[in-house]
């Protein structure tokens, strides 16, 4: 039996709980395998609690509030693998490590929110969405998820860095090796935002909340297929959102944002479908589907990875044919290193000669990329270190007159000839100790 996983994508800490905390607990619930990737740590959020108030505009006192906050959020849902982007767990294992801050946003005259009138140079929305995709791809192929939960291509109510990570994640699930089953938007149908708003419903007017003009939430954008049932995980999913303090305020069974305008959290989590499995027919039928996972064959997903070249593979160890091929390059170099590498050029400079070692130069550079070609082609030290050994064996055996008549005049006692006869050995240490990513395999 399969464990099905589950990754859910979102832009800051506090996201995973007002759009989707109720899935998220739900499956926890089931039994199921939730990982919760955050790319920012939300840096340039408002505060609501007066006093915290200081720490609005310190970007890094908030965002070590905020860790924090989405800690204790997590261990509300029930929640044991949570990540942030760029992090050695969040895609930055085989990518360079990286932070992505907060993007910012303001509120529009609509209600809705709108791009920051400036923002960070190392904010989300700063950065291409090919180089966010590739953290959240190295992501999926390590969870392997089943599914993978984002927001939909609006950002739910607009703000610009929920846009980049939904873009992000269509091209992170299309560029990964893991071939996930399903790939879900979230949703909120107008009539049932609509309700969540509205001021009339029992228990708003003692929360001080204010009511909303406008419905911040904006319209769907695709079809909605799945109606996930979170009213049994109500209390759960309640925790996890007093857990976010600095963002978000809780009066009963209401919540607010910074702006102050009420809502209570429908008890359905609406999703339409991204791509992957679609729903089965007969599930429609009778409506909207009633989980996130309805009608997905988790094995068959397995089992359809297992065979494609889209999995990462381990590289293996070098053979002997590598060793042989370090052997012929490394007696090649040898040997035109050997022949090549005293040549120079004088040039004047006025009544002043400068001898050029063009000869030297182009015979390290000859064995650099000899060395590089190798270490990068089997990943490994030890061909490329063959080569090394043995173009200073063909190099020395090539400056003794004993063993080959007139020999020392190929390499001599020159100072050119000590550096050909040690550069080498020195070049091929230093690259000992510089890391090779593995190659990436073409999409299947």
């Amino acid at each position: 039996m399969i464990t099905p996983r589950i990754l859910f994508v979102h832009a800051h800490p506090d996201d995973e709980t007002i759009a989707t905390g109720g899935t998220i607990a739900a499956l926890v619930a089931d039994g199921d395998q939730v990982t919760v990737l955050t790319a920012t740590r939300g840096e340039g959020g408002e505060v609501i609690p007066s006093e915290m108030k200081a720490l609005e505009g310190d970007r890094a006192g908030l965002a070590q509030v905020r860790e924090a906050e989405i800690e204790a959020a997590m261990r509300a849902l029930g929640v044991t693998d949570h990540r942030f982007l760029g992090t050695r767990r969040g895609g930055a294992a085989t990518l360079p490590e990286r932070r992505f801050e907060d993007s910012g946003m303001a509120w529009g005259p609509d209600g809705h929110a709108v791009p920051a009138p400036s923002m960070p140079a190392a904010a989300l929305c700063a950065a291409e969405v090919s180089e966010v995709a590739d953290y959240i791809a190295a992501v999926i192929d390590e969870v392997r998820p089943h599914a993978v939960i984002t927001y939909s291509a609006n950002g739910g109510y607009g703000h610009p860095d929920h846009v980049r990570v939904h873009d992000a994640t269509v091209a992170a699930v299309e560029a990964a090796r893991w071939r996930t089953g399903r790939l879900l938007f979230v949703e909120v149908p107008a009539e049932v935002a609509r309700d969540s708003f509205d001021p009339r419903r029992p228990g708003f007017a003692e929360t001080g909340f204010t009511a909303a003009q406008t419905i911040p939430t904006k319209a769907p954008v695709g079809e909605i297929v799945v109606a996930q049932n979170v009213a049994g995980v109500r209390e759960a999913r309640r925790a996890a959102l007093a857990a976010h303090r600095t963002q978000v305020s809780v009066s009963g069974d209401f919540m607010a944002l910074s702006n102050g305008i009420g809502t209570r959290p429908a008890d359905h989590e609406y999703y339409s479908l991204g791509s992957g499995t679609p729903i089965p027919a007969e599930t429609l039928t009778a409506g909207l589907a009633p989980h996130v996972l309805a009608g997905l064959d988790i094995e068959a997903i397995e089992d359809a990875n297992a065979g494609s070249l889209r999995r990462r593979r381990e590289p293996k160890k070098p053979g002997v044919f590598a060793f042989l091929h370090a052997g012929v390059l490394g007696l090649l170099i040898g040997v035109l290193g050997g022949f090549q590498h005293l040549n120079v050029t004088v040039l004047r400079l006025g009544e002043t000669p400068v001898i050029v070692p063009w000869g030297l130069a182009l015979s390290l550079v000859l064995a650099l990329v000899g060395f590089w070609h190798l270490k990068t082609l089997y990943r490994s030290t030890g061909p490329m270190l063959v080569a090394a050994i043995i173009v200073a064996v063909v190099s020395y055996i090539l400056g003794q007159p004993k063993w080959l008549p007139g020999a020392d005049v190929v390499v001599t006692g020159t100072l050119r000839s000590v550096v050909w006869l040690l550069g080498p050995m020195v070049i091929a240490a230093v690259l000992a100790f510089v890391p090779v990513r593995a190659r990436e395999r073409a999409p299947a």
